[in-house]
């Protein structure tokens, strides 16, 4: 251990007396890299020489002549002494300008416009005449069709898709593919929830209802039952649907349902049909109700009524009746509401979707006996939700805060 130490004693001490230089200011870094520079140039200009842009016209015709010219212009320049437009003719100095005007390196990609977005129904076309053209393909293509409207610049989303003519262009289609005459493009719901709203935009909603007569009719081809009501209510839907968009009154959407009610009164599937359609008005009149103005009392008052016929097939149809009672255009009334509240039958209704429009329902009525003076029953009307559906609340309120729980602090999971 002490030889080692021994043995590198002279290294540190020679190395102990190396100095390394001080660093250069920016003085002196200039100057070495222009003393670098010209002698760069220099030797460049040694090897390859220093010849002008342009040769004379008429070259010279005998050694002795070239010899003169090239003396009489190396001494030009000289005594001219280095100009801009010398500095030019070097080698060096046309190699680099011949790299830096090259476009490659010229090319500003940011300051190149952008290239021109492609319509997405100009992919259907070609699809379409290639003959690759599908339901589901279509879905996609009105998908980006849609989105590439909605993140235009356009002033009227509205306006943009009616002058589109994209559903005209996808009905040319279905038309001449033969999907419409058999109608088994209604099977596929991605299409139809893209096609509907171009065409109820671009006019071409009576279309639609064709389709919906056909199909109720049974000119789908080999569908079970089951099957046929479900795509047949989902087309319904959609009809309704786009007639009840936020800020609008419902009076189209009522109008909708009342039409295919007298449309298919003596279907007996139509019930079954139009329940989903009219459980999406019956939440909008009452629980987005804000979000409405006042609706047609006579086309409010139809709408109702077609509870009595669906009731027997969904028991929550009566709580929405209640509800709607509540949310009349001109006689609000909470009668069948506390009635409701005070039934038995609630005990058959306690399932947690339903218990959510019993609360709502029970609110909306409280407050409208507050409105009326009528305190004590909206008292009553609190202890009645208290007494009935406390159990589940609180069952409920536990649930969502263990869920809550979950979501901070989820539990550690170990392999092996």
């Amino acid at each position: 251990m002490l030889g080692t130490k021994t043995l590198f004693n002279p290294v540190h001490s020679l190395l102990a007396k190396v100095h390394h230089p001080p660093p250069l200011n920016q003085r002196e870094s200039q100057r070495l890299l222009n003393a670098l520079t010209t002698s760069f140039r220099k030797n460049l200009d040694k090897e390859h020489g220093f010849w002008p842009q342009s040769i004379p016209a008429d070259p010279p015709r005998t050694s002795s002549a070239i010899s003169g010219v090239a003396l009489s212009g190396a001494a030009a320049a000289a005594s001219a002494g280095p100009s801009h437009h010398d500095s030019h003719r070097r080698p060096t100095d046309r190699h680099v300008r011949a790299i830096l005007s090259n476009p490659l390196f010229s090319y500003d990609p940011y300051s190149a416009p952008p290239p021109a977005e492609r319509d997405p129904m100009d992919v259907f076309d070609r699809a379409v005449a290639k003959g690759l053209m599908s339901p589901q393909r279509a879905a996609g293509i009105l998908m980006a069709k849609s989105q590439a409207i909605s993140q235009s610049s356009s002033l009227s989303i509205h306006e943009s898709m009616a002058s589109s003519g994209t559903a005209l262009r996808v009905l040319q289609w279905l038309r001449s593919s033969g999907l419409e005459r058999s109608l088994t493009f209604v099977e596929s719901q991605a299409l139809l929830n893209n096609l509907l709203p171009f065409m109820i935009e671009e006019g071409l909603e009576e279309v639609a209802w064709t389709w919906l007569d056909r199909w109720m009719r049974g000119d789908g081809h080999g569908l079970v039952a089951e099957k046929h009501t479900a795509h047949a209510s989902n087309l319904l839907h959609l009809l309704v649907r786009s007639k009840i968009s936020p800020g609008t009154t419902l009076d189209s959407g009522y109008a909708s349902i009342i039409r295919a009610s007298d449309m298919f009164r003596t279907n007996d599937l139509f019930d079954a049909i139009a329940l989903k359609s009219w459980r999406t008005l019956s939440v909008s009149s009452t629980v987005y109700a804000w979000q409405r103005s006042r609706p047609s009392e006579a086309l409010f008052d139809t709408f109702a009524a077609m509870s009595e016929q669906l009731r027997k097939l969904a028991k929550w149809v009566q709580i929405d009746r209640a509800h709607l009672d509540l949310h009349h255009p001109t006689h609000p009334d909470a009668t069948l509401a506390v009635k409701y509240l005070k039934s038995p039958i609630l005990e058959s209704l306690k399932n947690r979707m339903t218990v959510k429009r019993i609360v709502f329902m029970a609110t909306d009525a409280a407050q409208h006996l507050t409105r009326s003076g009528h305190e004590a029953e909206a008292e009553l009307v609190g202890n009645l939700v208290l007494e009935n559906l406390g159990a589940i609340l609180r069952r409920e309120l536990r649930s969502a805060a263990s869920e809550l729980r979950m979501f901070k602090h989820p539990p550690e999971v170990r392999f092996g």
